[in-house]
């Protein structure tokens, strides 16, 4: 088995395991912004630096998108004070580039938007956030890894 056959087949495996165990478990986690994650850590080259890029990257995301929302609420004002924050947090997802393990801007941008997506205003969101996407790279690796598991068993 090829390794694209290989990988297509353990990604479509753990996120329907992920899926059914949410259910049955009723997870609160958003599926959507794991399968958002576990496409960063393929797009981040996968492998362990894959995996420490997206989560440290998207998780930035999210924090950038917590701070933005604080600083609104803080100052006030309607859409065009929102827009202009929203623009400086986009300006800092590039700048925070400079630092080697924030590199990852995709990561980034994928985070804030999950977190923009789930309407993240508090902490306690921000958790829940965090751990669909840290739980998407990780079934990115895990998937990355049972590939090569399988591709090597079939020669």
């Amino acid at each position: 088995m090829n390794t694209m056959t290989a990988r297509a087949l353990m990604v479509g495996l753990v996120i329907a395991l992920w899926a059914w165990v949410a259910s049955v478990a009723r997870l609160h986690v958003s599926m959507w912004a794991g399968v958002v994650a576990l496409g960063c850590f393929f797009a981040a080259g996968g492998g362990v630096p894959g995996l420490q890029k997206t989560v440290v990257t998207t998780l930035a995301g999210v924090l950038w998108v917590l701070v933005s929302h604080a600083v609104r609420v803080a100052i006030g004002g309607g859409g065009v004070v929102a827009a202009v924050i929203l623009g400086a947090t986009a300006c800092a997802l590039i700048l925070q580039s400079r630092v080697p393990f924030l590199s990852f801007t995709a990561g980034a941008f994928a985070g804030a938007g999950v977190a923009l997506g789930l309407g993240v205003n508090t902490v306690i969101e921000a958790i829940r956030a965090g751990v669909a996407l840290a739980v998407g790279a990780l079934l990115g690796f895990a998937a990355e890894r049972a590939a090569g598991m399988v591709r090597t068993r079939g020669g």
